[in-house]
């Protein structure tokens, strides 16, 4: 156990050594500070609390997903690319191990980079806006932490996909790019298949990555989904993924 902690621990030191992550974390606050001002001095929005602004800058996520898929898509193909794979195998870790570490490593970040998006609302909208109004709802705040779980769901199968692309293929930037494109893409020819009538369209990853219709009591995309249904599919999609991961990274001859 203390030998995966190690590897962890390296492969966080990795992704946080380099001046893109901490750039990247920089935009996101930025990012936010940005939001804040325009809420409260160009738009005249008349938002006046911290929770209304966290509620709103949880949109921002697509940020979060597009860092960290940036991170997975280049965790096992950066290994290629500079030819460091050979001195990684070289431990006595065995190389199971070492993909667990690297994808647990772009999962912390994700996580990271979601907290950090939520501190740093709440402070800004705290210091721009105040408590407001808002403060006295008292299912605000477990609102805003439902949608921030909601959306760390929809981020780490993407994310999840992203890896996987990058471990078969040894190529960051077909991983990046092809994870960021379903994102964007994915959802509206799953409505288009879903208005067409086209049942099996249930059964693919990206009808089923959103869950928040069922939480907040809308209608599922298909009839006959459900909240145990999406979530049978995204573990078992998840499995198929790690699994093609796993077995492609374990098997082939990765030093090559």
């Amino acid at each position: 156990m203390s030998s995966f902690v190690s590897l962890v621990q390296n492969e966080q030191m990795k992704i946080y050594s380099r001046v893109r992550t901490w750039i990247m974390l920089g935009i996101l606050a930025l990012t936010v500070i940005l939001y804040a001002v325009m809420f409260k001095y160009v738009m005249e929005s008349g938002m006046n609390s911290a929770l209304s602004f966290m509620s709103m800058t949880a949109g921002l996520s697509f940020l979060v997903f597009v860092f960290s898929v940036i991170v997975a898509g280049d965790s096992v193909a950066s290994e290629f690319t500079w030819g460091t794979i050979k001195l990684l195998l070289i431990r006595p870790a065995t190389r199971a191990k070492i993909l667990a570490a690297k994808y647990v490593s772009v999962v912390l970040f994700l996580i990271t980079a979601l907290v950090t998006l939520f501190v740093f609302s709440y402070f800004v909208g705290l210091l721009v806006f105040g408590m407001g109004g808002a403060a006295g709802d008292a299912g605000a705040f477990p609102r805003i932490v439902q949608a921030y779980g909601l959306k760390f769901v929809d981020l780490l199968m993407f994310v999840t996909l992203a890896f996987m692309i990058s471990t078969v293929f040894r190529s960051s930037s077909l991983a990046i790019g092809l994870s960021i494109f379903l994102m964007f893409t994915a959802n509206g020819v799953v409505l288009m298949l879903a208005g067409l009538k086209y049942s099996w369209v249930k059964y693919t990853l990206f009808a089923n990555t959103d869950l928040s219709p069922y939480l907040l009591g809308d209608a599922p995309l298909v009839k006959g989904m459900t909240l145990g249904f999406s979530i049978t599919m995204l573990v078992l999609y998840w499995i198929v993924m790690y699994g093609i991961s796993w077995l492609l990274f374990t098997k082939r001859d990765v030093a090559g």
